[in-house]
């Protein structure tokens, strides 16, 4: 067997307390802890104290947690919008550009002082027709 191909045989990682890092499944072990935590504590007074302050500091992640997607939220609706008055903006600069364009001539250096670049002056090339290889063939005889 070829080692350089081996994959490593890893196991593959299921949900537990040790793997789970992000912040909405750390919230999740919290109030499990928090609701299990509540129903001993006649039991153990001398955790009452840090229950109490994990119980406020979940009410304050879960606001926290709001507020995070209300500014998220806020700040896609601001993208949207920049991308719309962008694009209204250059509709509107490319009407008065056309405007600029029919009232100065499309090729007027007065355009550059709106800066718009005018055209250049001649226009396009014009080629003609291709020439057929008969013809050439029957004038070099």
């Amino acid at each position: 067997m070829n080692t350089l191909n081996a994959k490593p045989n890893t196991p593959k990682k299921t949900f537990t307390d040790t793997n789970a890092n992000s912040f909405s499944d750390k919230l999740l072990r919290w109030e499990l802890l928090e609701a299990k935590l509540a129903l001993q504590l006649d039991t153990m007074p001398y955790a009452k104290a840090l229950h109490a302050e994990l119980a406020q500091l979940i009410a304050d992640a879960k606001s926290h947690e709001f507020d995070l997607k209300a500014a998220v939220a806020n700040a896609r609706q601001a993208v949207a919008d920049r991308r719309a008055m962008m694009k209204k903006g250059e509709g509107i600069r490319s009407r008065l550009a056309s405007a600029l364009a029919f009232e100065h001539g499309a090729t007027s250096a007065l355009l550059a002082e709106f800066g718009l670049r005018p055209r250049k002056a001649g226009g396009r090339r014009k080629t003609g027709p291709p020439a057929s290889p008969a013809l050439t063939e029957g004038t070099a005889k």
